[in-house]
């Protein structure tokens, strides 16, 4: 229980001065680096939203991990296997706020507000803050990992 704690404590702290960090204008990328990283998150919401599968795995890196505040874990594998049977997604967006560069890795903090229909027809609205990393590899930007609320 411990070590979850530290855990934790670690992941709101490290988030905290990322935020921070961000919020700075003379740290923030160049505009085709916040336009490409942005171009990547609606690719992946609106993927999720159609349950598109190969569009989806041309945007997640196969090393990606989303962390959740709890600890939870869940890589590429994870989220393409479950997409049949998640949630139907009726309207999503996700802005991207700050975007910071070092070399090929770009973090940027963003608010994503998802819209999913219930199985009883009723729907179930999700708004959050998150992280995003993303990194460029030959040209290409890839969506590297998430720390979620």
């Amino acid at each position: 229980m411990r070590t979850v704690g530290i855990l934790l404590l670690g992941l709101l702290l490290g988030s905290t001065l990322t935020a921070r960090a961000l919020q700075r204008a003379d740290l923030m990328a160049e505009a085709a680096t916040r336009e490409a990283v942005s171009a990547v998150k609606r690719g992946i919401v609106e993927g999720h939203r159609k349950r598109d599968r190969a569009a989806l795995d041309q945007l997640y890196a196969e090393s990606y991990t989303a962390t959740d505040a709890r600890g939870g874990l869940r890589t590429k594998a994870d989220l393409l296997a479950s997409l049949p049977t998640d949630p139907e997604m009726v309207e999503g967006r996700y802005e991207l706020t700050r975007v910071r560069r070092w070399g090929s890795i770009a973090v940027a903090s963003g608010h994503g507000r998802m819209v999913y229909r219930n199985g009883d027809g009723s729907t179930r609205v999700s708004e959050y803050d998150s992280v995003n990393v993303f990194e460029q590899r030959e040209g290409k930007w890839w969506y590297v990992a998430a720390f979620l609320p």
